[in-house]
Order: C-alpha cells, then sequence, then structure tokens
C-alpha cells in the first residue's frame, strides 16, 4: 500500500513537473496573440486614417491595401484566439472600415464634393478604441497577479508606440471631429516616457536582447520628435511609416523569446 502511494505521488510530481511549464507556455503564447492583435489594431486604424488625411499624401494605394491586409490578418488571429467579444468587434470593425469605400478616393474625386469624414470614420475610430479595450481586458486577465518579465515589458512597449501613433493620426486628421479620442499632452509625455525607459531597462538588463533593442529605440527616437510636436506641421505618413517599423520590429523580439 505504502509503495502504491508512494507511486501515485510520483506520478502526480511528474504531471505537475510536465502540466505547470506547459501551461506557462500556453499562456506566453496567448498573450503574444493577444499583442499581436493589438499591433494589428493600431496599425489598421493608422493606416485608414493615413489613406484620408489631406495633411499628409492621401489616397496612397500601399495605405488602403496595408489596412486591408491587416483585417485579413485581425479576422484571423482574432479566430484563433477564440474570445467572442473580439471576434465581434473584429468583425465591427471589418464593417465600418468598409463602410469608408463611400468616402471619396481620389484628389479629383474630393474636389467634387463635401465629405463626411466624421460620419465615416470616427466609428472606425470609435470601434477600434473599443477593440482595444477588449483585447487589453484580455491580457491582464491571462497575466494575472504576475509581475511583467521580459515579455510583458516588451508587449508594454509596443501598445504604448501604438497609442501614440493612432492618437498622432487623429489629431493630425482636420474636420474629423474626433477631439475627445485625443490624448492630453500629459499622457502623450508619459507614455513616451515609459517607452523610452523600458528600451533602456530592458536593454542594461538582458544583454542577449541589447542589439535588436537598441535598434529599435533608435528607429523610436528618430520619429518621436515627429509624434510629440504637433504644432500643425503634420507629417501623418512619416510617422506611420517608421512607428509601424518600430512596432513590428519590437513585437517580432517578443514572438522570438517564445522560440
Amino acid at each position: 500500500m505504502d509503495i502504491r502511494r508512494m507511486n501515485r505521488a510520483a506520478i502526480l510530481m511528474l504531471f505537475l513537473i510536465i502540466a505547470v511549464p506547459a501551461q506557462a507556455g500556453r499562456i506566453q503564447e496567448e498573450l503574444q496573440t493577444t499583442q499581436e492583435l493589438r499591433s494589428l489594431a493600431f496599425l489598421t486604424c493608422a493606416n485608414a486614417l493615413v489613406y484620408f488625411n489631406q495633411n499628409g499624401s492621401p489616397y496612397e494605394l500601399r495605405n488602403k491595401q496595408g489596412y486591408e491586409q491587416r483585417m485579413l490578418r485581425l479576422r484571423s488571429l482574432a479566430k484563433s484566439l477564440g474570445v467572442a467579444d473580439v471576434i465581434d468587434e473584429v468583425q465591427r470593425l471589418q464593417t465600418r472600415l468598409d463602410d469608408t469605400d463611400k468616402l471619396p478616393q481620389t484628389s479629383v474625386a474630393l474636389r467634387s464634393t463635401e465629405p463626411s469624414y466624421s460620419r465615416r470614420l470616427l466609428p472606425v475610430i470609435e470601434s477600434h478604441a473599443h477593440l482595444q479595450a477588449l483585447l487589453d481586458t484580455h491580457y491582464a486577465q491571462l497575466q494575472g497577479d504576475e509581475p511583467l518579465g521580459e515579455l510583458g515589458k516588451l508587449h508594454a512597449i509596443s501598445r504604448a508606440m501604438g497609442e501614440l501613433l493612432v492618437n498622432y493620426q487623429i489629431a493630425s486628421f482636420n474636420r474629423l471631429g474626433a477631439e475627445t479620442w485625443i490624448l492630453r499632452d500629459e499622457k502623450t509625455h508619459q507614455l513616451d516616457h515609459e517607452v523610452i525607459d523600458a528600451f533602456e531597462r530592458l536593454s542594461a538588463g538582458h544583454p542577449a536582447l541589447t542589439e535588436a533593442l537598441e535598434h529599435a529605440a533608435r528607429e523610436y527616437s528618430f520619429v518621436r520628435g515627429v509624434i510629440l510636436k504637433q504644432d500643425g506641421n503634420w507629417a501623418p505618413n512619416g510617422a506611420e511609416r517608421y512607428m509601424r517599423s518600430t512596432i513590428t520590429e519590437v513585437d517580432q523580439i517578443a514572438r522570438g523569446l517564445l522560440q
């Protein structure tokens, strides 16, 4: 009897040794998927705004193709995540993006009409914000009370940059009527400080990541002056391009930690 009990205890211990790391790995993978969804949503919203923004170079086909391709990826990743509310909101975002096809798609068409940007683009911004809130909630539930490790800190950097990017695109868009969605200056500078501080701490504390992080940090440093200087000299296309590159690079570094 004692031997059988010992065998059961040994089997249970072996199960725990195998199961606990496996469960932790699944949670990390789901956290990464959730973060990639957040990044895709930020970039999709930013691409849509850049495409119509008269303060930049509007109607560039690559921006329209960008948000259409990212929506396909968003829908696929949302299904793999399996959170019903997220799937529904992604579909709602798709519907609202489809509705922007009713806006002028060329400079010639723009001159012959008075487009209702508020009517067509505000629903995109609102749906995107709701989707981010759902993803943030899911991420927090997965993370629980665990302190942020390397993965979580990289996710925090990427999310902050995404928020800064969309905020800049909204602020730079005339006649949008989206003032309530623009961050206060204090919040903008807080996010910027969090990004810079996290880059520095991760580089100093994790030598294996230093080279990749320093490259991403340099890219962010190059564009942050544009993102923070909202004085009417807008550069929505350039801001989108450099921030997209940096966000994607940080997400790739995070994905590499799971390999």
